[in-house]
This record gives structure tokens, C-alpha cells and sequence, in this order.
């Protein structure tokens, strides 16, 4: 479906994937709740071809759909910051996160996140929007990051992470090399005992699984793709470290490296479907000068 943005409204060009649909049942699609779609009934923030209609209607192709959509006003401080912008359109803003560098900040009075930077970003660029991240990293993790800018589709975002639709794939630089190129391992992640910061292999723990495959090896250093299919915290390097092949520089797991100041993990690549033009959408974010200088 063609879409764009009109002030706070967003606008739908109907196309033959959804038309036969009610109102309603596009709304469901769009993981819409009850309060939100009574809502809009009831203050008439939608219309089909400039028309307020009931929501049982049947969707035709070429129907246009304009709905309210976006909330104002920017959450977080603004700070300056040469944010590295790797994708962008009018429903989402993807970034490439710096190490070093948290996702929030646990007072919105407060600054040093990725928030304030995007914060600072939608005000050069004019966009008077509140700051929505989709899922977090590590601070020394570095790489992409999903923002929401449309407040009616952040529910359709939550459900598509919620139920691994969203595809994240990771590098990362481990000491020595993997027992095979290609493995996976599946072993539930509980938390350590003997330490609250951290996680370890657990039999009461919950299900985690990870799949590696081996990029390119240099002396005793080894670069490899993490895909995870459960979102455990420290799941990758927890799973890593049960290998005996901990993260270069993750301190917590392993030891630091003469050669990187942080854990060597990077978030690459981002696979999902658009909601509204249905078409794949693969984001990559090349590996950062710390990691690549390693290999080299």
C-alpha cells in the first residue's frame, strides 16, 4: 500500500492485499486494542475518501484511508550528537548505536542516551514527535536500533518483535574458533546465583536458543554471525561463553583484550515485512572500526 504522512494523520492508499477487509478487521491487522479503536470512533480520527464511516465497512481497492496516528512533543532533552541515521521513513527511524552508550536514560530529565540523540535529530529535522525505541542493546554493544514514529503503529511493532518477526542477526569476534562453522546451541539461561549481573546455563532457567556460523577467522580471533530465535538477556554471550569462546573484551564473561575496549558484539542486520507496503525489508549497518581493525 502507497502511504504517507499528513500533519498528524496517516494516509492509506487501500490496494488488493487489503481490500475485502472491514474497517474493523484492518484495524485488527494493525494490532490495534479496543480502547484505541473506540477511540477513534468516537471522535470520528478517521476517515475513508474524506467520509467518517462505520467501522464494518468493506475496504475497496484504491479506497483512502486517512487516520489519526502521531502524537506530538518530544520526550527526552535534546543533545547534540552526529547520530548515524542508517534507515528512515515516515513510520520508522533506524540508528546505528555507538558504544558506550545506553538506550534511555531512567530519568527523562537526564541526558548521555541514544534518546537525547534522536531527541536532538527530530528537532533539526522538524519533527515534533515523541521518542519511541523498540528494543534495546547493551551499552557496549554497538549497532541498529528501531524507533517508532507512528504512535498508532507502535502496537503492529511490539506484536512483530513480540512474536520474532523482526530478524536480528549480530557479529561478533570470539577468542579461538567455533567446534563447527555452523552450530546451535539450546541450553536455557537463568540467572547467576553468585552474581546478580549475571546470567548463566541453567536447567531452571528459560528456553534460549542461538544459532553461530563462522565469517572469516584471523590468527585466534574468529568473526561469526549470532542469529537469536529468543531474546534472553545475555544470550549470546552466555551461550558463547558455555563454549568456552567468550566475546573479546566482555569482562563480565571473559577477560578484557589488548585490542577493544568493549565486548566485540554488533547489532548488523535487521529482516522484517513492512506493515503497510509489505515488502521485505533488510537493514545492515556495517561493522564499526573497533571490531573491524581486529581482522585486518
Amino acid at each position: 500500500m502507497h502511504y504517507h504522512k499528513e500533519k498528524n494523520h496517516l494516509v492509506i492508499e487501500i490496494d488488493e492485499r487489503i481490500q475485502g477487509m472491514t474497517l474493523l478487521e484492518f484495524f485488527h491487522y494493525l494490532h490495534l486494542s479496543k480502547k484505541t479503536i473506540h477511540l477513534l470512533r468516537q471522535n470520528k480520527d478517521y476517515t475513508l475518501n474524506n467520509t467518517y464511516v462505520d467501522y464494518q465497512i468493506i475496504l475497496k481497492d484504491k479506497d483512502i484511508l486517512s487516520i489519526k496516528a502521531y502524537e506530538q512533543g518530544r520526550d527526552f532533552v535534546e543533545q547534540e550528537s552526529s547520530l548515524d541515521i542508517i534507515y528512515e521513513d515516515d513510520l520508522l527511524c533506524i540508528v546505528n548505536k555507538p558504544s558506550n552508550l545506553i538506550i534511555h536514560p531512567d530519568d527523562k530529565s537526564k541526558k548521555d542516551t541514544l534518546c537525547n540523540y534522536v531527541s536532538y535529530y527530530y528537532q533539526q529535522t522538524h519533527q515534533d514527535l515523541p521518542i519511541r525505541y523498540l528494543h534495546r542493546l547493551d551499552r557496549d554493544t554497538t549497532g541498529l536500533v528501531m524507533f517508532c514514529k507512528c504512535a498508532l503503529l507502535q502496537p503492529y511493532f511490539d506484536a512483530l518483535i513480540a512474536s520474532k518477526e523482526i530478524k536480528k542477526t549480530y557479529l561478533a569476534i570470539i577468542q579461538g574458533h567455533l567446534p563447527k562453522r555452523e552450530m546451535t546451541i539450546d541450553l536455557p539461561i537463568g540467572q547467576d546465583r553468585h552474581s546478580k549481573n549475571k546470567m548463566c546455563i541453567s536447567k531452571t532457567g528459560k528456553d534460549a536458543l542461538t544459532h553461530f556460523k563462522e565469517i572469516k577467522t584471523k590468527g585466534n580471533y574468529t568473526l561469526i554471525e549470532c542469529q537469536i530465535e529468543t531474546g534472553r538477556k545475555h544470550q549470546i554471550r552466555v551461550h558463547l561463553n558455555s563454549l568456552h569462546h567468550p566475546l573479546i573484551g566482555d569482562q563480565l564473561y571473559g577477560k578484557s583484550s589488548p585490542f577493544i575496549n568493549r565486548m566485540a558484539l554488533h547489532a548488523y542486520r535487521l529482516e522484517f515485512v513492512h506493515p503497510l507496503s509489505n515488502q521485505p525489508m533488510m537493514i545492515e549497518c556495517p561493522l564499526p572500526f573497533d571490531m573491524e581493525k581486529i581482522l585486518k
